[in-house]
């Protein structure tokens, strides 16, 4: 049986990248097909098209949770507190992405400068592979995305998200700024 990481290692191996590699691995889960899963999650990779901004493992991992978590009838009493709900879940997640990895930027990822890059792929060769964070980063993601589900199944996922440590989380997002 392949775990979520086997394959997000598979796709990215394969030509994937990271926020395709992410969303991908995680088809059994939000319902999507591989190849819908594919081609919804094509934009975010190297950071949003090459612009180096929100790395693409983190897109593709929020992706997920929009898709598995983020439902809620529109037009409800509840709606505001479901979409606040949803927010705190997406930042938390945003922090144990961004404490496993350092960052939620793809430039700083991959310390380039903070600008859009010409929007042509690099060539896959063992240089690439050997050099670039995305295989560890993107593993990363689908890890945060499987603790999230453990924390489902096992109860505690309301605690991690409470109210009560949403400002903490956001604190910690907010060290980051753009330099």
């Amino acid at each position: 049986m392949n775990t979520h990481k086997d394959e997000a290692k598979a796709l990215f191996e394969s030509g994937a990248q990271c926020a395709q590699g992410t969303f991908g691995a995680l088809c059994d889960v939000t319902g999507c097909s591989r190849e819908d899963a594919l081609a919804l999650s094509a934009s975010f990779g190297g950071g949003i098209g090459r612009m180096r901004e929100v790395c693409g493992a983190l897109s593709g991992m929020l992706m997920a949770v929009g898709m598995h978590f983020g439902r809620y009838s529109l037009g409800d009493e509840q709606t505001s507190a479901s979409k606040d709900r949803h927010y705190r879940l997406t930042q938390y997640a945003s922090a144990q992405f961004k404490r496993r990895v350092g960052s939620i930027f793809c430039y700083k990822l991959l310390d380039l400068p903070h600008e859009a890059q010409v929007p042509i792929s690099q060539p896959r060769t063992k240089e690439f592979y050997h050099s670039r964070p995305c295989l560890g980063v993107i593993l990363a993601a689908v890890e945060v995305f499987d603790e999230l589900l453990a924390a489902e199944q096992n109860g505690t996922l309301e605690d991690l998200i409470s109210i009560e440590k949403a400002a903490e989380v956001t604190a910690f997002l907010n060290e980051e700024k753009y330099d």
